[in-house]
């Protein structure tokens, strides 16, 4: 399939940067960006990481993005307003120091990726099914 390699990269990859960034850190920051926030060197990895499986995936979508016209237009909105919400919470929870906020907002953001990445994976509707099953 044309899809599984951009999503096992994804996959890979953000699980790794995950769990990087989820280990226990007691390191010095690197960059403080708030009185509560600011990546230590494992933090930095971890985000590398996140950053490295996001590629995969987003230029499989920067590829197939004239499917994402087929969409319907309320579809378009929701997805612009939950990646605005999503941006702003992770934003404003990091600038701000409002906790864990962050969390909800990069969830948000991720679900909107892989909202995305579904709908321009999805087969084409205008040819047949067997023209699909090659790469």
């Amino acid at each position: 399939m044309r899809w599984s390699v951009p999503a096992l990269w994804w996959l890979v990859w953000s699980a790794l940067g995950v769990a990087v960034i989820a280990l226990p850190d007691s390191g010095p920051r690197l960059v403080s960006i708030s009185a509560a926030h600011g990546p230590s060197l494992q933090d930095t990895l971890g985000i590398v990481a996140l950053l490295a499986g996001a590629g995969a995936p987003w230029w499989f979508i920067w590829r197939g993005r004239g499917r994402l016209a087929d969409t319907t237009g309320g579809t378009q909105v929701a997805l612009a307003f939950t990646a605005g919400l999503g941006l702003g919470l992770l934003l404003a929870s990091v600038a701000a120091d409002f906790g864990a906020w962050w969390a909800i907002g990069a969830g948000l953001l991720a679900a909107v990726q892989a909202g995305v990445f579904v709908g321009v994976a999805r087969p084409d509707r205008s040819t047949p099914a067997t023209d699909n099953v090659s790469g």
